[in-house]
Order: structure tokens, then sequence, then C-alpha cells
């Protein structure tokens, strides 16, 4: 059993779906709108990576400037040269043990 068709009868009809201009601009706009809002995010993201990169780049400085003042001041402190910025810059001396007194209270 063959089936023949003739390709003349055989018909295809094609549907077309039909939009009008108006939304057509509608949805041209509103992916127009998508657009700009993926790019301004995208600018934002931008920024602030460069602001946490200054932000980071500060916060190490200050860091490092903190170690920094801690270590003088370590020496600064230390007895031994505190012993010497007293005889150095105030005059004063060693204390003999006559000068010192017990106070009871």
């Amino acid at each position: 059993m063959a089936v023949c068709l003739d390709y003349r009868s055989v018909q295809t009809t094609k549907s077309r779906v039909v939009v009008s201009v108006r939304l057509q601009l509608m949805i041209i706009f509103f992916l127009l709108v998508i657009l700009a809002a993926k790019v301004w995010i995208q600018l934002k993201c931008t920024n602030l990576g460069y602001q946490l990169a200054e932000q980071r780049e500060e916060t190490y400085s200050l860091d490092m400037e903190k170690r920094e003042l801690e270590l003088q001041l370590s020496v600064l402190l230390r007895t031994d040269n505190l012993e010497k910025q007293a005889i150095s810059r105030l005059g004063l001396q060693a204390l003999k043990p006559e000068q010192a007194r017990r106070l009871k209270y």
C-alpha cells in the first residue's frame, strides 16, 4: 500500500502571530530599562570594589602605623630608658636609701 501525495494538493498554512506596534515598542522599552538597570548595577559593583580596595589599603597602613607606635611606646617605657630620660631631662638622681621613708596608714 503506497500513498502518493501530490505536492500541489498539500497546502501548508503558516500561522502568523500579529503583534501591534505599540506592544513591540513597550517590549523594547522594557528591555532597554532592564539593560540600563543591569549596567547601573555593574557600575555600582565596580565602584564598591574600588572603595573596598581603598579601605583595605587604609586599614593596612593604619595597622602598620599602630604596630610602629606600639613598638615606640614599649621602647620608651623600658625602665633603663626611663631612668636615662629622668636623669638627662629632669635632672633626677637615683634614690638613696636614707631618702626613702616608709609610710604607715
